[in-house]
């Protein structure tokens, strides 16, 4: 527990943080991410000669964000370290550590990204009848195909799944503890419906050795198939389909753009996804906006007008 006015290092105050984190269900990925940008920001404090949590100001976590800048990485990393600084520091303010909150007006550089790389229909297809469902194996990488790209669900999502979080009579998936903690209720497909019977009838009942097991997805051994191990799976039968940069996340933004390419609400696409904002639902309809711009360069008259004198005026150049 920490007291007020106790002395109490960087580091110390680091490990009460992550407890917290680990008690809010925050993965082991994040908490090592906090691990690390923290690392950083007491390197970045001691060397201005601040070893006392009470003594930083705004201005030591601006220019440790600035520093951060410097390094060229991606905007959704900035943003990341950021916000680990602004978590850390509400941590500090809840436990009464801090007379007032030094992060509290830190800016959490905005993000809007495009997905890299979003599946068309017809690759998710080759790609969810690429197991050979003759198998134990196959029948259970099926059932995750069918069930990241038709319920969108995250990497971590589809790890934490227990057998208790599907309702078959219902088609129904209880998601729990989604991005921001948040738990969520979604509907099977029809497919995934079908993939999961199967799976649990012909398939779980191999895989599992110990009878008290709640875990969904096992592996070899009979636990609870890891997310690495999850991806893995997705990248080969991926690469078996043809389609090589094929993730889980790809699937999960294939599921969003096909909805709303074929006329699914916004802000029933945001309810799926789990998405706080829909400003950040938002940011598929960007990529309905550059398909367009695909279509109208590749069709409209003028653009192909444009083209074919485009192709003259280099001919007579070349000439």
């Amino acid at each position: 527990m920490l007291i007020r006015g106790a002395e109490l290092s960087f580091e110390d105050l680091l490990e009460e943080h992550l407890k917290e984190l680990e008690l809010y269900r925050f993965s082991q990925h994040n908490r090592a991410h906090a691990r690390r940008v923290m690392g950083l920001l007491f390197h970045h404090l001691r060397e201005r000669g601040i070893e006392d949590v009470r003594e930083v100001a705004e201005h030591h976590l601006v220019t440790f964000a600035l520093e951060v800048r410097g390094r060229g990485l991606s905007a959704s990393t900035e943003s990341s370290y950021v916000s680990s600084v602004k978590r850390f520091f509400r941590f500090l303010d809840r436990r009464c550590v801090l007379l007032s909150n030094p992060a509290a007006g830190l800016k959490v550089p905005r993000v809007e990204m495009l997905p890299r790389f979003v599946p068309t229909i017809e690759q998710v297809r080759r790609v969810l009848e690429a197991p050979d469902e003759s198998s134990v194996y196959g029948l259970r990488d099926r059932a995750i195909l069918e069930i990241l790209y038709g319920s969108a669900l995250r990497l971590g999502e589809c790890h934490r799944l227990d057998v208790s979080d599907v309702d078959l009579h219902q088609s129904l998936l209880w998601v729990r503890c989604g991005k921001g903690r948040k738990d969520r209720l979604l509907p099977l497909t029809k497919a995934a419906l079908k993939a999961l019977e199967r799976y649990l009838e012909a398939s779980r009942p191999d895989l599992v050795r110990h009878p008290g097991e709640q875990a969904l997805f096992l592996s070899r051994k009979g636990e609870r198939l890891s997310s690495v191990m999850i991806g893995m799976v997705i990248r080969a039968h991926g690469k078996a389909a043809g389609v090589p940069d094929v993730h889980p996340h790809a699937l999960r933004h294939a599921c969003a753009t096909h909805l709303l390419q074929r006329g699914a609400g916004l802000r029933h696409v945001q309810k799926l996804l789990g998405h706080q904002s829909i400003d950040t639902t938002a940011i598929y309809t960007k990529v309905q906006v550059e398909d367009l711009r695909r279509v109208v360069e590749r069709r409209h008259p003028r653009e192909r007008l444009y083209r074919r004198r485009s192709r003259r005026a280099e001919h007579r150049r070349k000439r």
